[in-house]
C-alpha cells in the first residue's frame, strides 16, 4: 500500500515547485515610480547664455571725415587767357566804349588797340564791370588816372603792367589783394576804401604816395606804412587800427582821419609838426 500514496505525494510536490519558478520570472511593479500626469509637462526653456564682454572698447564705425573750418576751400583755378590778335577792339558796356571813345577822341569808327593807348583818364564809375578784362586794360599803356565802378570786380591783376598810373580809386570793390599794386611805382593817391583788404603789405615800397584812404577796410596793422615818407594825408575812419606807432617817422604827414577808429587819444603822441587830426 506504500507505492500509492508515494505517487501522489510526488506529483504534489512538483506542482508547487512549478509555480514557484513562473512566480520568479514576473517583474514587480516600482511602487516608487509616480504616476504619470494626465497632461503632458512643458520642458523647462534652457536659460539664455549671458553676452560675453570683450576687454578691448568696441570700435566706434568709421565715418566720412569731416572738412576742417579752418581750411578754406582754395579758390577756382581761372581758365588761360587767349585774346584775339584781331586790331580793333569791342567793348560789351556802352558807358565804357563811350569814356575811351572821348579819350581817344574818336566819336565814331572802329577802336584799335593804339586808340587805348591814348586814353589819360579813365573814369569809370558809371560802368558796368564784373571784372577787368585781361585783354583790355593792359592796352591802356598811358592811363594816369583809373576809378574803378563799385561792386564784384576782385582781380587787380589786369593793372600789374600800367605803371604810369598816378591816381587809382577802386573803393567799394571785392579787391581782396593788392600785391597787382606793388610794381606802380608812380602811383601817387590810392583809394581802397570799403573793401575786404586785410594787408597792406604791397604798398610799402610805393614811396611816391602822398594820399592813402583805407577807410572801412579791415586792416588792423599799419607797419607797411612806416617807410612812405611822402605820405601827406590818411584817411582810416572805422577802421580795427589800434596802434598808430608805425606813422611817427611820417613827417610829412599834414592830414590823420581816425573817426570810428579806436586810436583816439594816440595822435597827439606822434610828435608830426603841423600834424592835424580830424576825429570825427
Amino acid at each position: 500500500m506504500l507505492p500509492r500514496t508515494i505517487a501522489p505525494l510526488a506529483g504534489f510536490a512538483l506542482s508547487i515547485a512549478l509555480t514557484s519558478l513562473v512566480g520568479c520570472d514576473e517583474k514587480k511593479p516600482d511602487a516608487a515610480a509616480p504616476k504619470p500626469s494626465a497632461a503632458p509637462v512643458a520642458a523647462a526653456p534652457k536659460p539664455s547664455a549671458a553676452p560675453v564682454v570683450s576687454a578691448a572698447p568696441a570700435q566706434a564705425p568709421t565715418s566720412a571725415p569731416t572738412p576742417s573750418a579752418a581750411e578754406p576751400a582754395p579758390p577756382p583755378k581761372k581758365k588761360d587767357v587767349v585774346c584775339s590778335k584781331d586790331a580793333t577792339i569791342t567793348f560789351t558796356d556802352p558807358k565804357f566804349e563811350a569814356v575811351v571813345r572821348v579819350q581817344a577822341q574818336k566819336p565814331e569808327g572802329a577802336l584799335t588797340k593804339a586808340d587805348l593807348g591814348k586814353a589819360k583818364t579813365l573814369n569809370l564809375t558809371e560802368a558796368k564791370l564784373d571784372e577787368l578784362d585781361p585783354c583790355i586794360f593792359p592796352l591802356f599803356t598811358s592811363v594816369k588816372g583809373l576809378y574803378l565802378p563799385p561792386g564784384k570786380i576782385d582781380d587787380l591783376s589786369p593793372l600789374k603792367t600800367l605803371t604810369t598810373i598816378e591816381s587809382l580809386r577802386i573803393a567799394a570793390t571785392q579787391v581782396k589783394d593788392l600785391t597787382p599794386l606793388a610794381g606802380l611805382a608812380k602811383l601817387d593817391r590810392l583809394d581802397i576804401g570799403r573793401t575786404p583788404i586785410k594787408d597792406l603789405t604791397p604798398l610799402s615800397g610805393l614811396t611816391s604816395l602822398t594820399e592813402l584812404q583805407i577807410d572801412e577796410t579791415e586792416v588792423t596793422d599799419l607797419t607797411p606804412l612806416s617807410k612812405l615818407t611822402k605820405l601827406e594825408m590818411l584817411q582810416m575812419k572805422r577802421t580795427r587800427v589800434t596802434d598808430l606807432a608805425p606813422l611817427k617817422e611820417l613827417k610829412s604827414l599834414k592830414n590823420l582821419h581816425i573817426g570810428g577808429s579806436a586810436v583816439s587819444g594816440q595822435a597827439v603822441m606822434l610828435g608830426i609838426p603841423g600834424l592835424k587830426v580830424h576825429d570825427e
